[in-house]
């Protein structure tokens, strides 16, 4: 991640970070550290995690930021390289909202989170 590419995503990232989540320098460590995942378009931007649970290897995105169409624009190339990585679902945590949006695409809600097995 280079500091342009930083300095573009962070206008978008930030203000969906919660302080649960960390903070800002706390989420640029886990970019850098490839714990996390940085995803930037023209106009928006999204982090992921992969994490292991009990029903395998999953894709999490806990933070997204930016137009719309860019952010939906990235899910395709994010879950072909979840599943290039094992991944069986993709599950995402976010407002409301994120439901009507992406139940097009075959995100079901589970409580809180998001779903979309790959």
């Amino acid at each position: 991640m280079t500091p342009e590419v930083w300095t573009a995503c962070r206008n978008w990232l930030l203000p969906a970070l919660r302080s649960e989540d960390g903070d800002e320098a706390a989420l640029r460590d886990e970019i850098l550290t490839g714990e996390a995942q940085l995803w930037a378009g023209e106009g928006g931007a999204l982090v992921s995690q992969c994490v292991e649970g009990p029903e395998g290897r999953s894709l999490h995105v806990w933070l997204a930021g930016g137009r719309l169409d860019t952010i939906l624009d990235l899910r395709p190339g994010i879950e072909a390289w979840a599943r290039g990585l094992g991944c069986v679902c993709v599950t995402i945590e976010g407002r409301a909202g994120w439901a009507r949006v992406l139940s097009a695409q075959g995100y079901r809600r589970h409580g809180e989170i998001l779903r979309r097995s790959l």
